[in-house]
């Protein structure tokens, strides 16, 4: 390596994934941060009057462009010798080389290679007049110039070709060849390289009884059963993979010879999500994307939404009696009856819907019951769910005490939820956290918030509301139990203090408190000699130090003992102002009798919920030391709450 090879690199500075050896020049692609960093160090090489010497032009266009194989040789670590060196691209070799026609909006490139000369300069003596002995003497030196051929170089030309645009494709057998004849010819010396196309994502079936078969079904003893299809309903387990994504393959780009990317056509792709409905979800099992079942139930292609589903829904249409199905314990989340539940059957389930009248007993765990008809004699109870009565409902129970009863017409029936929102109601009893009423006519009704539009009495019988409000005075009585506790810890704090500051307040003490600080913060390094009168240092001042210790720690606890009072009281503060402006009765309109009173009881109306309707009457009715009458009248408004404006 010259000189002037040794500046051009110090001036280049060489990036950290190009390593300069005695045996060559190694790129280490998995020190490429980019795939451009490789490219922008070839540019600023060439256009700083460098090129490599004894290059590899494969290494060079697979670093350049081959952005998966690059990746493969990061994973791998390898290591790719791309030249021998690295040397200056002289000025007066440069002007070797021809302009470039780049053809068809760089899909080819042409040149003309034809023999070339280099000028060499030499000087020439002067010879001045001859001397007395006729010998002339040189007087100095001319320079002149020759033109001498020279040839072309294939790593010259590859830098060249880069500066003037041609960055991919060189033919490199049929350039050295040119090279090598020496003859003028014209030729195409790099042309583009066109995508290759990829391949639309596609689907699999995964599973091989996706379809119908209507054909009879084969018994165990092999004999046919013609009144059974053989898989009318295809029937899925939890889990089992139904349809499998082929991904799609994406083309490769293609590249202009000036080095633009010449991108294919991006192929189709199939989104599982889309194709995911209800009963079905996407995973990824063993690098592939599937579409597998989440539930045990039955499986439903829909090609007018073009969705898969498994569904653990049941419909039935012959209703519920003692002919055609007797009790039911249902194991799906969806039942829906078209018939009518006959007087005495009893429906288990999750979700149920019912379309026509139900005269028996529902029961639901964790889910929601409507009834579209009408509930006449029965029970519609759910634990964990809603209930939502379309038709009319007279002697019944409905209990939801967990979610939200939603009525229309209820008489002589029993409403229980969280929350209770009915249109009318005619001598029921609604037990809730909240009731909603368009109209009451001689219902007894027990909340902590009731909103009514117009109450009235029904043949005699006056309407009677029931304002759950909290027990204030065991709030009272917990607040200042409370309160007393943190004063008693404070007092005792503050008596703990005054103790710790009379044992400070013992001089020698003092200063020996101040020396064990000292040594033990390190600022004080006791000698060999000095530690036998430390010891009795120590030992003299040991029960007034394990004094101070003891009293520090019982500060400390009654510190942690006060933050809990604390914080006991605040929430216990919060909790009554809750349950306080949570007792609120409006009635915009009384047409009737209707009395209100309050009555103090825990949070919640847990106790009354348990009863039946007649036993929650009966209880609400009868006067009691903790019900108080609040108002009573046959018309006007109600506007009451616990604190404020009463009326």
């Amino acid at each position: 390596m010259n000189n002037s090879s040794e500046a051009l690199i110090e001036q280049l500075t060489i990036p950290n994934f190009v390593n300069l050896r005695a045996d060559g020049v190694f790129v280490q692609p998995a020190l490429l941060q980019t795939n451009g960093d490789f490219e922008l160090f070839v540019h600023r090489l060439f256009s700083s009057e460098g090129r490599f010497a004894g290059l590899d032009y494969a290494a060079l266009l697979f670093l350049l462009y081959d952005y998966d194989g690059l990746q493969q040789a990061r994973n791998k670590g390898s290591e790719i010798k791309l030249a021998t060196q690295i040397v200056r691209f002289l000025p007066q070799r440069q002007t070797l080389y021809r302009a470039v026609k780049v053809l068809e909006g760089g899909k080819r490139a042409e040149y003309v290679f034809e023999p070339v000369s280099i000028q060499v300069s030499y000087e020439v003596p002067v010879y001045g007049e001859p001397d007395d002995d006729g010998m002339a003497q040189i007087v100095g030196y001319e320079s002149k110039t020759r033109e001498q051929p020279a040839k072309l170089d294939f790593d010259e030309f590859v830098a060249d070709m880069w500066r003037k645009g041609v960055k991919f494709g060189i033919d490199e057998t049929a350039v050295r060849e040119s090279i090598a004849s020496g003859q003028a010819t014209r030729m195409t010396f790099a042309q583009h390289r066109e995508p290759t196309e990829g391949r639309d994502a596609s689907i699999l079936e995964a599973c091989p009884d996706l379809h119908r078969d209507n054909s009879p079904k084969v018994l165990a003893n092999g004999q046919v059963d013609l009144r059974v299809f053989k898989n009318r309903f295809p029937q899925m387990t939890k889990g089992t993979r139904l349809l499998k994504k082929i991904p799609r393959e994406l083309g490769k780009q293609g590249r202009k010879v000036t080095g633009e990317a010449i991108e294919p056509k991006l192929p189709k792709d199939i989104d599982l999500s889309a194709l995911s409905a209800q009963g079905t979800k996407v995973e990824q099992l063993q690098g592939s994307e599937y579409i597998v079942a989440t539930l045990d139930g039955f499986l439903t292609l829909d090609t007018k939404s073009n969705q898969v589903s498994v569904t653990e829904k049941i419909e039935n249409k012959a209703g519920v009696s003692v002919k055609t199905t007797g009790d039911l314990a249902l194991g799906v989340d969806e039942f829906i009856e078209h018939g009518e539940v006959q007087e005495g059957r009893v429906v288990k389930g999750i979700h149920m819907t019912f379309l026509s009248d139900v005269f028996g007993k529902l029961s639901s765990i964790n889910g929601n019951i409507r009834i579209d008809g009408c509930l006449s004699g029965g029970e519609a109870e759910t634990l964990g769910g809603s209930v939502t009565l379309k038709g009319h409902v007279s002697r019944s129970l409905v209990r939801a005490s967990d979610g939200e009863v939603t009525a229309k017409h209820c008489e002589s029936s029993t409403l229980i939820g969280k929350v209770v929102r009915v249109e009318h109601a005619i001598n029921c009893e609604i037990v809730a956290e909240e009731v909603y009423a368009d109209l009451i006519e001689g219902c007894v009704i027990a909340a902590n918030k009731i909103e009514i539009g117009v109450a009235d009495e029904r043949r005699g019988n006056e309407t009677l509301v029931t304002i759950m409000i909290p027990d204030l005075a065991s709030f009272d009585l917990y607040i200042a139990k409370m309160k007393k506790t943190i004063a008693d810890t404070q007092a005792a704090k503050n008596t703990k203090l005054s103790q710790i500051e009379q044992v400070k307040s013992n001089q020698e003490f003092a200063k020996y408190l101040a020396l064990a600080e000292q040594v033990k913060s390190g600022a004080l390094k006791l000698t060999d000699e000095q530690l036998p009168g430390w010891r009795k240092l120590l030992a003299k001042h040991e029960n007034l130090a394990a004094l101070l210790v003891r009293l520090e720690a019982e500060i400390e606890a009654l510190a942690i003992t006060d933050r809990q009072c604390e914080e006991e009281l605040s929430y216990t503060e919060r909790e009554c102002d809750v349950l306080i402006q949570r007792a609120v009765c409006n009635i915009n309109k009384v047409a009737g009798q209707t009395s209100g009173q309050t009555m103090k009881a825990e949070p919640g109306v847990k106790a009354l919920s348990a009863m039946s309707g007649s036993d929650i009457r009966a209880f609400l009715q009868k006067s009691d030391s903790r019900k108080e009458r609040i108002f009573s009248g046959d018309s006007g408004r109600i506007n009451w709450k616990l604190k404020g404006n009463n009326a």
